[in-house]
């Protein structure tokens, strides 16, 4: 296996790029091999990919393995980024490092009451790690952009998204217009597809964020057919919500 070295600075190229990352949980992986065949079928439609915790550590122990090969094997000019969600305490947290993961996304701070968010942002550093903690309110969101101490987060994750929708979003992040924030990655996670999306990108990029779609949608084919793993309906599903996601943003 030829040598990696994670790097947070590739991750924030790669996902900048893409502008959506891909959540996959249950309902899309059942076994290991579907969790390989998922992220690299996401990861040749250009999006990034994220498994989450909802998953069995188990059956991202096991696949992981195989991903570690295909990542350090991936040409520089399209690094293959390693993501992972819905990490909730810091045993969660540990875990995804330990593993490899090059991305840690969670609907929180993460340290919930074992210490303060920012902690979460300081290990993941230490690793390299890219780090996507979520936030709500105003007071959580100045919390993480409003820092001194140089632990801001790579992405700021709202979550659920749809409670704000992309209006609410936009009165959201209106205060905190600054020039040492543009550019700052927001990434709405929670009922954004391929209609609401091109709205919340609207939303985030006219307050001078950098939006990144964080959904499930790319694969809501596969859900529909009931074929988790399936690299045909895995392809259906991505080219069909390409399409759609294009035909929105007017493509």
């Amino acid at each position: 296996m030829a040598e990696y070295s994670r790097d947070r600075s590739r991750v924030d190229a790669a996902i900048r790029k893409s502008g959506i990352c891909v959540v996959m949980d249950k309902s899309h992986i059942e076994k290991p091999e579907h969790m390989v065949a998922t992220m690299k079928a996401v990861y040749e439609a250009g999006y990034v990919a994220e498994v989450t915790f909802r998953i069995e550590e188990g059956i991202l122990r096991e696949a992981v393995e195989e991903m570690l090969r295909l990542r350090a094997n991936a040409p520089a000019e399209k690094p293959f980024v390693l993501g992972v969600g819905s990490v909730i305490n810091p045993k969660e947290l540990d875990a995804a490092i330990e593993m490899g993961f090059d991305m840690v996304v969670a609907p929180a701070n993460v340290m919930g009451g074992y210490a303060e968010g920012a902690e979460f942002v300081r290990i993941a550093h230490q690793a390299d790690v890219f780090a996507a903690p979520a936030v709500f309110t105003p007071t959580e969101f100045q919390y993480f952009i409003e820092r001194d101490d140089g632990l801001e987060p790579d992405a700021i994750k709202v979550f659920p998204a749809r409670s704000h929708g992309p209006k609410g979003l936009s009165d959201l992040l209106a205060p905190y217009v600054r020039d040492r924030h543009r550019n700052r990655i927001i990434m709405p996670t929670g009922a954004v597809d391929y209609e609401t999306g091109p709205q919340y990108i609207e939303a985030i990029s006219k307050r001078g964020f950098f939006p990144v779609l964080g959904m499930s949608a790319p694969l809501k084919g596969v859900v529909n057919e009931k074929k988790p793993g399936d690299i045909d309906a895995i392809t259906r599903s991505l080219d069909d919500f390409t399409t759609r996601f294009n035909r929105a943003l007017g493509k």
